[in-house]
């Protein structure tokens, strides 16, 4: 799987060497996958990296124990590692989003603020490039919302666009890396969660 990333990193010029990456980590399985496989690839592909962890305030103690995992897990591979907290509901409820759009909101600005002069990485795999499609499709997209999730965008880089959710999980299992599920992903009160 860590060459068919780092041909897909080459193929789409995801890096030059020198950068620093933030990488966007929930905690999730994705987004561990994410970090292990650049801090693995990081010699090879001359980069640094980062965590970032957007605590969206959604889930009480939940949210608090997955910014916890990461901030251990960052700790024992001694990557730099930053946690930013924002008011999902609030910001809901202020500008008239479901919870779903306003935590995408808010992460990507969170995001921007803490990615200047870098990149950011995020953990979007095949199978949220399928279910993205899906969504535009019934939402009647134009073609260019049928050609799914870009793996690069302005400074933000999809690493894992070409991996599937099951590769992910026997990569983590093959590490004997654990990780967290958000109990949200379980719901049908998201969009994404339907077409799952």
């Amino acid at each position: 799987m860590l060459n068919k990333i780092y041909q897909f990193i080459s193929e789409n010029k995801m890096f030059e060497s020198g950068d620093c990456v933030v990488c966007g980590l929930s905690g999730g399985a994705d987004s561990v996958c994410l970090l292990l496989v650049l801090y693995e690839l990081r010699e090879k592909l001359n980069i640094s990296i980062e965590a970032l962890h957007v605590n969206h305030s959604l889930r009480g103690s939940e949210s608090d124990s997955d910014e916890e995992f990461c901030r251990s897990l960052c700790k024992k591979m001694d990557i730099p590692f930053k946690a930013e907290r924002c008011d999902v509901k609030k910001y809901a409820a202020e500008n008239s989003l479901s919870d779903e759009e306003a935590a995408r909101v808010l992460r990507y600005e969170i995001f921007g603020k803490n990615s200047v002069d870098k990149k950011i990485a995020t953990a979007h795999n095949a199978n949220d490039n399928l279910e993205t499609v899906i969504l535009n499709l019934t939402r009647g997209s134009a073609i260019k919302g049928l050609s799914g999730i870009p793996p690069v965008r302005d400074n933000i880089i999809r690493p894992l666009l070409t991996v599937t959710r099951s590769e992910i999980e026997a990569f983590l299992s093959s590490r004997n890396q654990n990780f967290v599920t958000d109990s949200t992903n379980l719901s049908d009160n998201y969009t994404r969660n339907k077409i799952r």
